[in-house]
């Protein structure tokens, strides 16, 4: 099973696959006032519009398994069972990293590689 910081890289790294995907899709959109598509200008802003909606369709998924997660921690947290069975230590880390985040104002940022406060 995926952890909470493995998870929320995924999601990282497909939001900018998505937003690289959707980029390319409108560049290649010509503007109102330049000269109207070919039929192959046409079939590759059709390629790049479908490739835009499956980075699209990766990165909801890959954000409904973080909130899937997180919401299963929660639930189990409440319940008083371990988090991170597996790894307790990277559970503490992450809680810190949490701390250390609303206390400086951006509490959704992810945790810096290899950032440990008990180092």
């Amino acid at each position: 099973m995926a952890t909470e910081a493995q998870l929320q890289k995924k999601v990282d790294t497909t939001t900018a696959a998505a937003t690289l995907a959707r980029t390319k899709w409108k560049n290649s959109i010509p503007g109102a006032n330049e000269a109207k598509m070919t039929a192959k200008e046409q079939a590759t802003v059709n390629k790049l519009e479908d490739e835009y909606a499956s980075a699209k369709a990766a990165r909801q998924l890959a954000e409904r398994n973080l909130a899937d997660f997180q919401k299963a921690a929660e639930v189990a947290s409440s319940a008083g069972a371990p988090v991170n069975v597996a790894d307790p230590l990277q559970a503490k880390i992450e809680a810190a990293w949490k701390q250390q985040a609303k206390r400086n104002g951006y509490p959704s940022r992810p945790r810096p590689e290899g950032w440990n406060p008990f180092n």
